[in-house]
């Protein structure tokens, strides 16, 4: 803190020294009004003497045969005047009981000397109680004077009236002296006092100045520099008190300051990084804040929208009053998505509701879950029903004898044998995706040639397209693809394919198998092109889902569980490759099985 005239030191200075004069200005105006009360009582009481003796001395002389009053007067004030040296400058004047003057002694006095409230006192009968101090000509100059008038009584009337007038210079030389020496110890008495102010202010001001700075350096932000205390000035006063509590208290701040700023990067970082979506609404229900997952959910701009605008069917003030501390759930439909919206009031601290704080979260994937769980459940009901109801009703018919030709009877078990034979199957493909969903499958991995897979399969499988009059050719000059893999595995998957190709495409069809390489990828692909009806555009994506079949009566009709190519999609993900498909409805489909390569060494042999 700069020494400048507004700091505290020089304010505490001026302070004290301000006061320190009041008071001396007080006390020296007191002392010199006491003096000049007490110079003017001993005149007064001067002169009460001298009028007394004159009034006394001029009754006795006038009882001695003198019967002029004026006469006996100056005759009795030249010898008391005489007889008295302390008298100089005393003024003598005697007056008719009306107040005119019949003698005086040096000077005369002037109309308005004689209309003076001392004068009409004692017209009026009272002796002067005090001087009247006043200006008048005295030895031709103004001076201040002081008269005082007795009147005298003879009997019950007033006989004549004494008024005495003399210069009060040497009061006012007197009263002059004691204010300049009152003068000169208030100056010695300033100057002491402003040096004790200043070291009063210094002691004050130095740790005020310290802690100025430090709350400097808090307002910068620098709490290390506000909790340090470099100084102390020994003693264990008020101040050094106050220094140390703001220590402690620096310490304090800086310590919640940090656990508050963890606080708030752990929040933002979990608002920011939150799969839920969040979004915060003012009392207006304007949108204050909202996580990068909520923008993503909305598919939108949020920021400078309004409830409405977002929630258009909800109402904002019925969840804003809403009952504290209860939470509304609705599920809305946004853009083809299921989103289950939480929407709960915040409110301060005396329970105000001051927003709304909704909480988005994407149920699209369990709703599709959910819903393939039915549909699984209602499938495997539906594909176990139907053939045992088939096995059933034969086996009741067959039990009933009414099966009397043997080759009607053998007609029967046929039918019984290729039911059981597609439970079986379904119960096998069942177990499979279970074994899969449980991580029980074990690979038996083993260096071999996809091409060599591809073919041998295209190879086993012909004989089913010859019974529909299909061509099923392998492509020529196919690279070699050296992968590893569970043979027996591919076979499944390549398989699955490749009956699907034939049931699904019309007679005199053709089938088209090949590989392909792609070095810069380090993969090797197989593909599987057929001539059939093809899948529409929107039933892709789902085609690998379980139990999903396009045409559900014809797939039944053609020997499908709707599981093939699930399990085909599960079998490539556990290789570490991927299954793809390329439609066009009407026209035909084509699926990619595509893993990546070996190095050009030969692995061993192993079970994963």
């Amino acid at each position: 803190m700069k020494g400048s005239r507004g700091s505290i030191k020089w304010k505490l200075m001026l302070l004290y020294a301000v006061l320190v004069v009041i008071v001396i200005i007080v006390i020296g105006i007191y002392m010199i009004g006491k003096i000049r009360r007490n110079l003017y009582q001993s005149r007064y009481q001067e002169m009460q003497y001298t009028a007394g003796r004159i009034s006394d001395t001029v009754e006795l002389a006038y009882g001695a045969g003198e019967q002029d009053l004026t006469e006996v007067f100056t005759k009795v004030v030249t010898g008391i005047l005489t007889e008295s040296g302390n008298r100089e400058g005393l003024l003598l004047y005697l007056l008719s009981p009306q107040g005119e003057m019949l003698y005086s002694r040096e000077g005369s006095l002037s109309p308005a000397d004689l209309s003076s409230r001392t004068i009409l006192g004692a017209v009026n009968g009272q002796e002067s109680a005090e001087l009247y101090v006043h200006e008048a000509v005295y030895d031709e100059e103004t001076r201040i004077v002081g008269d005082y008038a007795l009147p005298v009584f003879r009997g019950s009337e007033i006989w004549y009236i004494l008024m005495l007038r003399q210069s009060l210079s040497d009061i006012q030389g007197t009263i002059r002296s004691n204010a300049l020496i009152i003068l000169m110890a208030s100056l010695i008495a300033i100057a002491i006092s402003s040096l004790l102010a200043y070291l009063l202010a210094v002691g004050i001001a130095h740790p005020l100045e310290r802690l100025t700075r430090r709350t400097q350096e808090m307002a910068r932000g620098n709490l290390d520099a506000a909790e340090e205390m470099t100084e102390k000035s020994g003693s264990s006063d008020e101040i050094e008190e106050l220094e140390t509590n703001f220590s402690y208290m620096a310490g304090e701040l800086k310590r919640m300051l940090s656990e508050a700023s963890s606080e708030k990067n752990k929040l933002e970082t979990i608002f920011h990084h939150m799969a839920d979506g969040l979004m915060v609404f003012d009392y207006d229900g304007k949108v204050a804040q909202c996580n990068p997952a909520a923008t993503e959910l909305i598919g939108k701009g949020i920021h400078g929208l309004s409830f409405g605008d977002i929630f258009p069917e909800e109402s904002f003030e019925e969840f804003l009053h809403a009952p504290e501390g209860r939470i509304r759930q609705r599920t809305l439909e946004l853009d083809g998505q299921s989103i289950r919206a939480e929407f709960a009031a915040y409110a301060n601290e005396v329970g105000e509701a001051e927003g709304l704080i909704v909480v988005l979260q994407d149920v699209t994937e369990q709703h599709h879950v959910e819903e393939m769980q039915r549909e699984f459940v209602a499938n495997v009901s539906h594909e176990l029903r139907t053939p045992i109801t088939t096995v059933k009703s034969y086996v009741e018919t067959i039990l009933e004898g009414e099966i009397r030709e043997e080759e009607t009877l053998t007609g029967f078990l046929q039918v019984i044998d290729q039911e059981s034979d597609r439970m079986t199957a379904l119960i096998a493909e069942l177990l499979e995706l279970s074994r899969i969903d449980n991580r029980q499958v074990q690979l038996a991995m083993k260096r071999e040639n996809l091409t060599e897979v591809l073919a041998d399969c295209v190879r086993r499988y012909r004989i089913h397209a010859d019974k529909k009059h299909q061509q099923l050719i392998m492509g020529a000059d196919c690279p070699a693809l050296p992968v590893r893999c569970d043979r027996a595995r591919m076979e499944q998957v390549i398989g699955n394919i490749l009956i699907n190709a034939i049931n699904y495409s019309a007679d005199g069809a053709v089938i088209t198998a090949w590989s392909t390489l792609n070095p810069e990828a380090h993969e090797g692909a197989l593909h599987i092109q057929d001539t059939g009806m093809g899948i529409p555009y929107k039933e892709q994506r789902r085609i690998f889902e379980r139990f999903y079949r396009i045409d559900k009566a014809r797939s039944r009709s053609s020997g499908g569980t709707g599981l093939g190519l699930a399990i085909a999609k599960e079998m490539m993900e556990m290789h570490h490759g991927r299954i793809e498909l390329d439609s066009v409805p009407g026209k035909g489909s084509t699926f990619h099985l595509i893993l990546p390569l070996m190095d050009g060494e030969e692995a061993e042999d192993e079970e994963i």
